[in-house]
């Protein structure tokens, strides 16, 4: 005998109460789903990041915030490490390419990161249009900022939170290239040569900029005419004793104007960027990246840096200890998912026996006009094994949904490129689930299967 007629009879006439039990079931496997499916991408997000990153050099501190600051540009306060001990970098034989990493400024919340032309380069694999910054005007920009070749802005101070909007330097970038897409945070970056932070900053700039004939005779011009101007508003002055105010108005303005046109002077006399660099004119920065130019000459690097005015390590090793923390915490959100996923069909279960109590004068009477127990057993348990597999599938579509609704939030805040896909893990998660939800069906099923018709007809 077919019992499908009777578990679809079932189903239409409950038809509210099965949709409950469904989503039940789908919210359950859906948050086993998600957790795996999110950590998986989380993991490979981090390891596309830190692709690039062989080796980080910086000042003594935590190996994370160096990482945090340097790969994912999730910036804190973090010691410098001095020139004269990465500089040396530059010319060692080990070393493919080495690259300082500067920061400070931002622009509209994008980070604004000095480096070297070669680092952006080897960063991006080319870049998309344009060309690499040649002076310290020119800024190359990740494919996420909303700037185009040509376009000027301004940077501020400060970055994320701490931006301050209308504290600019008083220096025009120029945009003159624009990086593939990488996939990491620094698609929302924006790069310039690091001796333009420098220089903003009022530090050395690591070259020697001699300065030029017709330089100092602008200067020497520029200082005569001001002479010239203070002394004719002083002449005014003595002639005009109520014109005090106005007088020093005057002079006040013109020394603002005069020390605003050196200040323009001094953000425009860098000539070189770049290596070489002279080492006792190099500023501290937060970390040198380097890529050796072999795995030999990795780990000879990394045990050379390691000494009481640096530290040298491979990104890598944070995110492997990273990973197990997260790892350990997954593996805790897992048996609570676990756990609620048992409740949940023990609770469906409890309920689908309630149910069957109110069918035990139908299945009876099937009994009495010779129908066999094995009917009986098939029809609950094809009822409860049915409302199973629909739920374990509902909540496999509902956990790739969830998880990729989270990675977009993640990509947005952090720039890393998350991609939450289903694979063997969430499989297996939702086909366990279905196994022991098959198995616990045999309970109701078997509850009914033994009980006499006789009993059965009187309890009705």
């Amino acid at each position: 005998m077919n019992p499908f007629p009777i578990v679809m009879a079932s189903l239409k006439r409950h038809w509210i109460m099965n949709i409950l039990f469904v989503l039940l079931i789908a919210v359950a496997v859906a948050i086993g789903v998600g957790l795996t499916a999110q950590e998986r991408a989380l993991r490979q997000g981090s390891a596309q990041a830190a692709d690039k990153f062989d080796i980080l050099i910086a000042a003594p501190g935590s190996q994370t915030e160096i990482v945090m600051n340097s790969i994912f540009l999730q910036h804190s306060a973090i010691n410098l490490l001095d020139g004269p001990y990465w500089g040396k970098l530059f010319d060692d034989p080990r070393v493919e390419i080495a690259a300082p990493l500067a920061f400070g400024d931002s622009w509209k919340g994008h980070s604004i990161v000095g480096s070297t032309p070669q680092f952006v380069t080897y960063l991006s694999g080319g870049l998309a249009s344009g060309h690499v910054f040649e002076t310290i005007e020119q800024a190359v920009v990740g494919a996420a900022v909303p700037l185009a070749i040509g376009d000027e802005f301004e940077p501020s101070h400060g970055h994320g939170p701490e931006e301050v909007l209308d504290h600019h330097h008083g220096a025009e970038l120029h945009v003159v290239g624009k990086m593939q897409p990488t996939g990491t945070p620094w698609d929302s970056a924006i790069i310039v040569a690091v001796e333009q932070v420098w220089d903003l900053h009022a530090l050395p700039t690591g070259h020697h900029e001699p300065a030029g004939d017709e330089h100092d005779h602008d200067t020497e011009e520029g200082h005569l005419d001001h002479q010239d101007h203070e002394d004719h508003e002083h002449e005014e002055a003595n002639a005009h004793d109520d014109g005090d105010h106005d007088h020093d108005h005057a002079a006040d303005h013109d020394e603002d104007a005069h020390d605003h046109a050196h200040e323009h002077d001094d953000h425009h006399h860098v000539t070189r960027i770049g290596p070489p660099f002279d080492l006792d004119e190099l500023p501290g920065v937060p970390a040198i990246v380097v890529r050796p130019k072999s795995v030999a000459a990795a780990y000879t690097i990394r045990s050379d840096y390691r000494t009481d005015h640096s530290t040298a390590f491979f990104p890598a090793e944070v995110l492997v200890e990273m990973y197990r923390l997260l790892g350990n915490a997954g593996s805790v959100m897992r048996a609570m998912a676990l756990g609620s996923q048992a409740l949940v069909v023990a609770a469906i279960l409890a309920a689908v026996l309630a149910l069957m109590q109110l069918y035990r004068k139908q299945f009876a009477v099937l009994r009495a006009l010779g129908a066999p127990r094995s009917y009986v057993f098939s029809a609950i348990w094809s009822y409860v094994s049915l409302l199973v597999i629909t739920g374990a599938i509902c909540g496999l579509g509902l956990g790739w949904m969830v998880a990729q609704s989270v990675s977009r939030i993640f990509t947005a805040e952090t720039g890393m490129a998350m991609q939450a896909s289903l694979g063997s893990s969430e499989l297996m998660l939702a086909g366990g689930f279905v196994v022991i939800g098959l198995m616990l069906a045999t309970l109701p099923a078997f509850l009914l299967y033994r009980r006499p018709v006789v009993s059965a007809l009187r309890g009705s």
